[in-house]
């Protein structure tokens, strides 16, 4: 038989568990936001990948890396086209990201973009684009350039896409213009990046 005895304990001991949580609510959500960056040693490397995107923060990340002579040249897929797109509205994901490395002085000589049927959509489309690319150049050494909160699942996706090839990737994750592991919930976009990532890699780990 349930004691009202029992019931308090366990009221007790919820209350107390919240509040730990409310005095360490910092040093967690820290915690949660670093699982989600992953930043590997940089090394020179035959080509730096640059994962369509925020434009806003990844291609000025890929420049500097460009600008440190890690390597000499850009890999950007080609993303899907939308119909607004196509009718000139606003640019492509891929046009805006090549905009702004010319702009930022890197060499069109040293921009490849490449296609991937009707255009990438996910990051397994550009996973499974840069094997193509890996399988006809036979390069063994990869920058991967993307947003902080997203390097965890791409370097998750990248590892399970090219298992099969010699390459060796390096995440190089651009920080975001706002926030960062140690704030992100201060900001209502990175409460949003935050979920979303969760989410996302936990989808992957289901389908």
């Amino acid at each position: 038989m349930f004691h009202i005895k029992n019931l308090a304990i366990i009221l007790t001991t919820i209350f107390f568990i919240f509040i730990l949580l409310y005095v360490f609510r910092g040093p967690i959500l820290i915690g949660m936001g670093k699982i989600l960056v992953v930043k590997d040693p940089l090394s020179n490397a035959d080509i730096i990948y640059l994962l369509t995107g925020d434009v806003t923060s990844r291609p000025f990340h890929a420049v500097e890396l460009y600008r440190e002579n890690y390597t000499n040249t850009i890999v950007v897929p080609q993303h899907e086209v939308n119909p607004a797109e196509e009718l000139g509205i606003y640019p492509n994901p891929t046009e805006a990201i090549v905009k702004v490395l010319l702009q930022k002085g890197v060499n069109k000589s040293d921009i490849v973009v490449i296609d991937f049927d009707n255009g990438v959509t996910s990051t397994t489309d550009e996973a499974i684009a840069l094997r193509r690319y890996i399988n006809k150049t036979k390069i063994k050494n990869v920058i991967i350039v993307t947003s902080a909160f997203h390097s965890f699942r791409a370097k998750y996706i990248f590892k399970k896409v090219l298992k099969l090839t010699p390459v060796n990737i390096i995440m190089s994750p651009a920080s975001h213009r706002k926030f960062d592991e140690t704030n992100w919930w201060k900001f209502e976009e990175g409460l949003i990046y935050f979920i979303n990532e969760y989410l996302k890699f936990i989808h992957y780990l289901l389908f």
